[in-house]
Formats: C-alpha cells, structure tokens, sequence
C-alpha cells in the first residue's frame, strides 16, 4: 500500500492541469469583459470621434 502511494503521490500533487484550466477561465473573463465593453460604450466613444472630427472640419473649413 505504501509503495502504491508513493507512485501515485507525484501524480496528485500536479496541479498543472488546474492552472490551465484557471488561466481558461480568466482568458475567457477577460474576452467577455471586452465585448461587453465595446458594446456597451461602443456608441458613445464613435458620437465622441464623430463629434471631434466634425470639429476638426468644421476649424479647417
């Protein structure tokens, strides 16, 4: 039982696949922030460019 748990001792300890799966999660958060974002204030910052590029225009002209 001992030497059973000595091979198998190693393999429980490994928390590589934990972390991938963790960095998974936070590449996916982080994906979903984005899109939430633009889309969100996505009109607002375009009305915003719009605005100064009508400005822009407007000095030159």
């Amino acid at each position: 039982m001992h030497a059973l748990l000595s091979i198998l001792r190693p393999l429980l300890d490994e928390d590589e696949g934990a972390t991938m799966v963790e960095y998974g999660l936070m590449i996916a958060l982080i994906a979903i922030s984005a899109v939430a974002g633009v889309t969100i204030f996505g009109s607002a910052v375009e009305q915003l460019y719009q605005n100064i590029l009508d400005d822009i225009v407007a000095a030159i002209h």
